[in-house]
């Protein structure tokens, strides 16, 4: 192609990432702020406030049946001529009594309507910021994963960029040839590249494998892309990571493998093995081979990756470190975790 990409500033990429982090960090320390004042706000109503009011309730009770009690009594007794006693201030203490009583009632009403309502918004509440938070858990790490694949994939184009070379004039030795037939763009192809530096070029693939926080906010679930078909692979696959002197590693059928999405409809691919720390996650992530930009992730099983792929079943096995391109229906390279080239002994074209 004769047009070039124009890269002017991979620091704004950059930059936006160090905001974009920061984002979710305060957005985070904001939900984690809420969600304790939400707890704090039910603390003081279930168990303080209830509790108090409840007590003084029972206590203010008490008081009240006992200043009934001494009105009831003050009113049958009589002075020793037969006249009956004053009982003014019981009345009194009795009305005091009920106006105590009442108020307890009407707290401890209070702090039960209170806590309904608090149950109620919380609940609104949780429900409105739940997208917030899977933003941030999940959305943001996907976006964290694609701008720096973005950000590798630029300051390398950036780095290998080299001028146009030019023809020199210098008059030939003699008895070379210089005349050669015109060869069209679209056929040239590189030189063989030692293997050494083919290595080099396939361990760049691993920088755009996503990292275990994306892994772990990626959830497992039924394949919502097309794989590609067994037939297409035929035996060409399974024999060659067959025959690779390599520990096999069981894998489980229910651990989960990462993919980019669009990549199983991809001709180049590439499928890495991690050491992930999560239980079912088996580690595999399955990406484009080129500088195809991803645009999301999905998660499957690996029974489902082997229900469309069972050729598949040795590479699934194979140890933590290792990286397998394929190239349509044929393995393009084998890496292991040491990033030496264990298949072919020569790559046959430089990345």
């Amino acid at each position: 192609m004769s047009e070039q990409a124009r890269v002017e500033s991979v620091d704004a990429l950059k930059k936006f990432r160090v905001a974009l982090c920061k984002f979710a960090e305060t957005v985070k320390v904001g939900l984690d702020e809420a969600e304790a004042e939400i707890q704090r706000a039910n603390l003081w109503l279930n168990q303080e406030q209830h509790r108090y009011w409840k007590r003084q309730a029972e206590k203010r009770a008490e008081l009240y049946a006992r200043a009934k009690s001494d009105l009831s009594r003050k009113k049958t007794q009589k002075t020793a001529v037969g006249a009956r006693l004053s009982y003014v201030d019981e009345e009194k203490a009795l009305a005091a009594a009920e106006r105590q009583l009442e108020e307890a009632k009407q707290k401890l009403a209070n702090v039960r309507r209170w806590t309904r309502l608090l149950d109620e918004e919380s609940f609104s509440y949780k429900g409105a910021a739940q997208g917030l938070n899977l933003a941030v858990e999940a959305d943001v790490p996907n976006a964290l994963a694609q701008l720096d694949n973005m950000i590798a994939a630029l300051e390398a184009y950036a780095s290998s960029a080299q001028p146009s070379e030019q023809r020199s004039t210098a008059p030939a030795p003699l008895g070379e040839d210089i005349s050669r037939p015109e060869e069209p763009a679209s056929m040239a192809r590189a030189a063989p590249a030692p293997p050494g530096v083919a290595a080099e070029a396939y361990q760049k693939l691993r920088e755009r494998t996503p990292s275990q926080a994306v892994r772990d906010g990626t959830p497992t679930a039924e394949p919502g892309f097309e794989w590609l078909k067994a037939d297409q692979a035929g035996e060409s696959v399974r024999e060659v990571l067959a025959d690779l002197d390599l520990a096999r590693t069981p894998i489980a059928a229910d651990d989960k493998i990462v993919v980019a999405r669009g990549a199983w409809n991809h001709q180049r691919i590439y499928l890495e093995r991690v050491e992930s720390p999560t239980a079912g996650d088996s580690g595999w992530y399955v990406g484009f081979a080129d500088d195809t930009e991803v645009g999301g992730y999905d998660a499957v099983r690996i029974a489902d990756l082997l229900a469309g792929r069972p050729d598949l079943a040795v590479a699934v096995e194979l140890p933590a470190g290792c990286l397998v391109v394929l190239d349509e229906a044929c393995v393009e390279a084998v890496l292991d975790g040491k990033g030496t080239l264990l298949w072919p002994s020569a790559a046959p074209d430089a990345m």
